[in-house]
C-alpha cells in the first residue's frame, strides 16, 4: 500500500481502499454508470480532507473495472458501492500509478525552485487533450482525475474547458474542488455537481 510522503501517515488517495461517509455519492455514482448515460465530467467538491481526491479514485477503478464489459449493463449489488479488491489488477496499477487509462494531473514539481507549484499550469491540462484523443489501451473508458480542479491558472482552465465543450467518447474527467468558487463558471456549468 502506497503511504502518504513521510511512509507513515494513511495511504494515498490512490492506494486508499477505505472510504467513510460517503454512500450517498457512491450510490449516485454508481447509478450514473449503470445507467449507461455516465456525464463527460463529474466536479466533486467539499471541504479540503474529506476524501474527495479518494472518492474519485475509487470511481476511477470501478469504471476502468467495470467499463470494457458492462457499459451499463446492471452490475451485481455488494454493499460496498464501488469498492474494487485491493488484489484486483486494476487498483494495483492505479495505486502504483502505472494504469494506460487513467491520467491524474495535480500541482507538478518544479525542479528548478525544488518544490511543488503553486498552481496546475497550461501544460498539465494540455496533457488531457493528447491522452484523451488515444484509444483506450484496456478496450473501456479513458480517465481523467484532476486533483485541486480549483488550483488551476487562467490558462490551465481554459484549455480544460475545450476539452469539456467536445468531450471524446468513453472520455470520464473527474474534477476534485475544495473552492469551486475559484472555477470558471462556464467549467462548472459543463460538469455534473457532486457535494461529497
Amino acid at each position: 500500500m502506497t503511504l502518504d510522503a513521510t511512509g507513515n501517515g494513511p495511504p494515498l488517495p490512490r492506494a486508499n481502499p477505505n472510504l467513510l461517509g460517503h454512500e450517498g455519492a457512491e450510490r449516485a455514482l454508481r447509478r450514473l454508470f449503470q445507467s449507461g448515460r455516465m456525464p463527460h465530467a463529474v466536479l466533486m467538491t467539499g471541504p479540503r480532507g474529506i476524501g474527495k481526491a479518494t472518492l474519485a479514485y475509487r470511481f476511477a477503478r470501478f469504471v476502468l473495472t467495470h467499463g470494457a464489459t458492462a457499459d451499463g449493463a446492471v452490475l451485481p449489488t455488494d454493499d460496498d458501492l464501488l469498492a474494487i479488491p485491493p488484489d484486483c489488477g486494476v487498483y494495483r496499477r492505479i495505486a502504483s500509478g502505472g494504469h494506460a487509462d487513467l491520467l491524474v494531473v495535480e500541482r507538478a514539481f518544479d525542479s528548478r525552485r525544488r518544490r511543488l507549484r503553486s498552481e496546475i499550469v497550461v501544460d498539465d491540462t494540455r496533457e488531457i487533450t493528447a491522452f484523451m484523443r488515444l484509444t483506450a489501451a484496456e478496450g473501456g473508458w479513458r480517465v481523467v482525475i484532476v486533483d485541486g480542479a480549483d488550483e488551476m491558472n487562467r490558462s490551465a482552465a481554459n484549455a480544460l474547458l475545450k476539452i469539456l465543450e467536445e468531450p471524446p467518447r468513453h472520455a470520464l474527467l473527474l474534477l476534485v474542488a475544495h473552492s469551486p468558487g475559484r472555477l470558471l463558471p462556464t467549467i462548472i456549468s459543463r460538469c455534473r455537481r457532486l457535494t461529497a
